[in-house]
């Protein structure tokens, strides 16, 4: 039908047990709720309503009608109902975009263990991702993003995080089997693990190194890296705040300490500027959890 209207009012018609009734609960004009009547009956070619000046009564069709009307009225309520919930109750699948080693950090952990106690109702799914298309094509409610990339999309919303920089690790018992690395160019004689080619710059005081690194093994998963370094194939770059547990416990080694490399900043990123309140809360809880963990 192109118009739902008339049966919504007809199945308040049929509530009220009369047109006037009905004009009152929906605020309309009687003369009004009858043309829905007859814009029905008109429709459908059969008359719905038996009217007297006394009384008003369905017909066997109206009855008919009227109840799949109730229906749709109790379906249009509910949903109405569960739009307003998702609005103001933080309920329902949360879909979280995230690189792979962003939750190895203490700050995304904590917000994590956060949200699941303050906020049952909400289901959190975790996807892995490097680039914003899920958030671009509305498969994302929030992303946790690397580098100024998501400042360039006028139709996503970044929120700074922190600002972390990136560190040379390797495992200890790599180091152990190889000498002292004492400057930047004795990098070159060391196998490199990647997402991305290593070409960055290395600063100390005055001086500065710029590392090209062309002997490397590229991965596709940034947590594979990660576990790889840590097992002792090689070196590579990591985001301070991502493995900053794992140094303390002495899994990782800083390599060079005294270097330091240029740092990158994480972004929260979502791609409504109106949010529901499951996306607000973890907004919150997430922008929170990383400022108390502050930069490096």
């Amino acid at each position: 039908m192109q118009d739902i209207k008339p049966l919504l009012v007809f199945a308040t018609v049929l509530e009220h047990g009369s047109m006037n009734a009905a004009a009152a609960a929906l605020g309309m004009t009687p003369s009004a709720v009858s043309q829905h009547i007859n814009r029905l009956e008109t429709l459908h070619g059969i008359k719905l309503l038996n009217r007297s000046t006394r009384s008003l009564a369905p017909t066997d069709a109206g009855r008919a009608l009227g109840e799949y009307c109730r229906r749709l009225a109790a379906t249009l309520a509910d949903t109405r109902t569960v739009i307003d919930n998702l609005k103001t109750e933080p309920v329902g699948e949360l879909r979280i975009s995230l690189t792979s080693t962003v939750i190895e950090s203490r700050a995304f952990q904590t917000a994590f263990s956060r949200l699941q106690t303050e906020f049952p109702k909400i289901r959190p799914v975790l996807n892995f991702s490097y680039t914003l298309d899920d958030l671009q094509h509305n498969q994302t409610d929030i992303a946790i993003r690397g580098g100024d990339r998501a400042l360039d999309d006028p139709n996503l919303v970044a929120r700074h995080l922190v600002t972390w920089p990136y560190i040379i690790c390797a495992a200890p018992d790599y180091l152990d089997r190889h000498p002292p690395i004492t400057h930047p160019s004795q990098l070159h004689a060391h196998r490199w693990l990647h997402l991305l080619p290593v070409r960055t710059t290395l600063q100390n005081g005055e001086e500065s190194y710029f590392l090209d690194i062309a002997d490397s093994i590229a991965c596709t998963h940034l947590a594979a890296v990660c576990n790889l370094t840590e097992s002792g194939f090689g070196l590579s770059l990591q985001v301070g705040g991502e493995v900053r547990e794992k140094i303390a416990q002495g899994r990782l080694k800083a390599v060079l300490p005294e270097w330091t490399l240029p740092p990158v900043s994480l972004y929260l990123v979502t791609p409504y500027r109106v949010q529901s309140a499951k996306t607000e809360v973890a907004v919150r809880i997430f922008t929170e959890s990383f400022a108390k963990e502050g930069d490096l």
